[in-house]
């Protein structure tokens, strides 16, 4: 793989990290004791016993900052795993420093500035990086990305990759071709020139300098594709390979032993825990009863807007399966006609469905047609964040032809989920779905909730 570290891109942002932890002490300081918000009951402190702690805080929010790879050039966070992450330093740093005031008696820091000094890191970091991003990716647009890359394998996802390249200003690949396992070795795909067929990599890497390769031809013999990546490091040429639903399992493998004998199995999820499950059903009540209180003007008004849209009921009510197969009534804004599945039977629903009123069409690209599935988080039916349940006719069908369907079953459904973040909704595959469904189940945390309830403020793709 070629190598081209941008030192100067990581020295900015340590810089700007350096000047911004300065500038956010300093602020926490004024906004503590001479700001007039609060109330100063011991008297305001010298500003030197502050700075005399600058060094410190320092060197530990940028130890915390480089532990995360924030400083990482090939770092493609998206601006909500950036937020979360630099949230995550923000509250490691502060939290080790008010630990150490604790065991420092020469003077007494004042703790509510550093509680907002925490508030004030995290805003001013988070624009620093959205502003240095900004740059990055404009000077990117106009200068065009500069990493070759050539994708090999067969089907649709190649699509999809070169698709994603070309939108996210992330990625700094440039897709010079495709190279195909066994079809044709002439025409495009998605604008992109198929190159050859795999015989041809060799002559392919050196004639068009590639610096990456991206295999998605996941069935390929184990021996052909240990050949790909010796030929790609003899050439130092970076490689990746699109994962599998059998790889995606294989990162959960579980081991215990019997006398010895190796036993493998799937990790379970940290929702197994009594604990964890307890802890997001509080949340759960919590977040949901509040919305409902929060929510209630714009729920009535949606109501009102719904009933006056066409005839029929306000509330659409149907049948879903949820936790353990259990059927529960799913409640939602009405967003078609009246009795729309009368002569066409149980169908989901497409772009520019005709049977959608105009309200409704607005609602469903809002995602605002969801909202009253706080009645069923609250009654314990459903959760904030979870897999989408699905309708009983449509469930036996997929267990039967997708792999591990029914294990997105072990937790409760959710009123947004980690596929509907990323676009999977609507008449999308259900074997991407299950995957990133499975991947939820298996590695969930309450912070990775919270993420992805903040992503589904502006989850809006295939919305309809």
């Amino acid at each position: 793989m070629k190598i081209r570290n941008d030192y100067k891109l990581s020295i900015i942002l340590a810089i700007g990290d350096i000047l911004i932890i300065n500038l956010s002490l300093f602020l926490s300081y004024i906004i503590r004791f001479n700001s007039g918000i609060f109330p100063v009951v011991y008297g305001t402190p010298a500003m030197t016993n502050y700075f005399h702690i600058v060094p410190l805080v320092t060197i530990l929010l940028l130890f915390f900052i480089r532990s995360e790879k924030l400083y990482s050039i090939r770092s493609r966070l998206s601006i909500v795993d950036e937020f979360f992450t630099i949230v995550k330093v923000s509250s490691f740093g502060v939290l080790v420093f008010m630990a150490g005031t604790f065991l420092y008696r020469e003077f007494s820091y004042s703790r509510g500035l550093l509680i907002i000094l925490w508030f004030v890191l995290i805003f001013l970091l988070c624009v620093w990086r959205f502003v240095i991003n900004r740059i990055r990716f404009s000077i990117r647009k106009k200068k065009g990305k500069d990493r070759n890359l050539l994708i090999i394998g067969e089907g649709d996802l190649i699509g999809r990759i070169i698709s994603h390249i070309a939108e996210d200003p992330h990625w700094d690949y440039c897709i010079k071709g495709v190279l195909k396992v066994n079809n044709s070795s002439e025409g495009k795909i998605s604008n992109v020139p198929i190159l050859g067929k795999m015989n041809d990599l060799s002559r392919i890497l050196e004639e068009y300098d590639i610096e990456a390769v991206i295999l998605t031809e996941i069935d390929m013999p184990r021996v052909i594709v240990m050949n790909l990546i010796f030929e790609c490091e003899k050439r130092m040429v970076e490689f990746r390979l699109v994962a599998d639903l059998l790889g995606m399992i294989a990162s959960q493998v579980d081991m215990r032993t019997i006398d010895g004998i190796p036993l493998f199995g799937l990790k379970e999820s940290p929702l197994a825990e009594g604990y964890n499950r307890f802890i997001k059903r509080v949340t759960d009540i919590l977040f949901s009863a509040a919305g409902l209180v929060v929510l209630s003007p714009l729920l009535l008004l949606l109501a009102v807007l719904v009933k006056l849209s066409s005839p029929g009921p306000i509330f659409y009510l149907q049948k879903r399966i949820g936790e353990d197969g259990a059927r529960f009534t799913i409640f939602k804004f009405r967003t078609m006609v009246d009795k729309a599945e009368k002569g066409v039977g149980r169908i989901w629903a497409v772009e520019g469905d005709s049977r959608k009123t105009n309200v409704g069409t607005f609602l469903r690209r809002m995602n605002l047609d969801e909202l009253p599935q706080l009645i069923n988080v609250l009654r314990g039916e459903m959760s904030l964040v979870g897999p989408r349940p699905e309708r009983p006719h449509f469930v036996g069908k997929f267990k039967e032809d997708i792999p591990r369907y029914m294990s997105r079953h072990k937790i409760k459904s959710g009123l947004t989920g980690w596929a509907q973040v990323n676009g999977l909704r609507g008449n999308t595959s259900i074997e991407e779905r299950t995957k990133y469904d499975l991947y939820y189940i298996e590695n969930w945390s309450l912070v990775f909730d919270m993420k992805i309830i903040f992503m589904s403020l502006f989850a809006l793709k295939n919305a309809y």
